[in-house]
């Protein structure tokens, strides 16, 4: 009788050892998985050097004011249209674009066109297409002349959206965007700047242009509690090649 009870102690302490081992395991496993799915924070683009205030941006956490043409600009707007004074190529016909691509840069995904919402905001992508890339209605059809608006999440969900690379993006960077008609345009970075989504620069962003150009607008910055990103990153480019 004192055997059995001496086996049954000892079976119990192998079973406590085998199951506190099998729970390190376990814990091990779990940690890993938790590691692997943290997500790392979007690079994040150079301070805008100087910025001007109209209206809240597009390509913010909520829907946002609508942008308006009549703005004026301040006296330390940045004079993006007159940096460089090469000749621009020639503008392409409108057609509405398809894709934007970014080249070394893990960027490419579908394009649609947003328009405005009955209260006059300029909605983000939603739905079925919250990880596509949205082209403004009221910009120009890339390749046209001006400056063609396109918005993305940076994240969505938590999780890495379209433009995550975008605060990554550097000047002389590639952009491009095929259209329906087949064509594709071609626009070369200038300048990536990053501004608080209380100083938006409305008028450095659709100011007309001399040519073709390209704006791409995603989220950056800090994030609050709520999950909202305090600035918004701007890449501006100019047309070189569109065929």
């Amino acid at each position: 009788m004192s055997r059995t009870r001496k086996e049954r102690r000892r079976g119990g302490r192998l079973w406590v050892t085998a199951a506190s081992g099998a729970l390190c395991v376990l814990g091990l496993v779990l940690v890993l998985i938790a590691l692997q799915a943290q997500q790392p924070a979007p690079p994040q683009a150079p301070a805008a050097a100087s910025a001007t205030s109209s209206s809240p941006s597009p390509g913010s956490d909520a829907s946002s004011t609508a942008p308006s043409r009549s703005t004026s600009p301040s006296a330390d707007a940045p004079d993006r249209s007159t940096r460089d004074r090469s000749t621009p190529p020639k503008a392409l016909p409108a057609s509405e674009p398809t894709r934007v691509r970014v080249d070394h840069r893990d960027i490419d995904g579908s394009v649609f066109g947003i328009d405005l919402a009955k209260d006059g905001s300029l909605p983000t992508p939603s739905g079925a297409r919250k990880d596509d890339a949205a082209w403004f209605e009221g910009s120009p059809t890339p390749g046209e002349a001006g400056p063609a608006v396109i918005e993305g999440h940076v994240t969505y969900s938590g999780e890495p959206s379209v433009f995550f690379e975008l605060g990554a993006v550097r000047t002389g960077d590639r952009v491009t965007v095929d259209r329906e008609d087949g064509r594709s345009a071609t626009f070369e970075v200038y300048d990536v700047g990053r501004s608080p989504k209380h100083s938006f620069p409305t008028w450095a962003v659709y100011e007309n242009t001399p040519g073709p150009e390209l704006r791409m607008i995603t989220c950056g910055g800090a994030v609050d509690a709520s999950g909202r990103h305090s600035d918004n990153v701007i890449v501006f480019a100019r047309m070189v090649d569109g065929r």
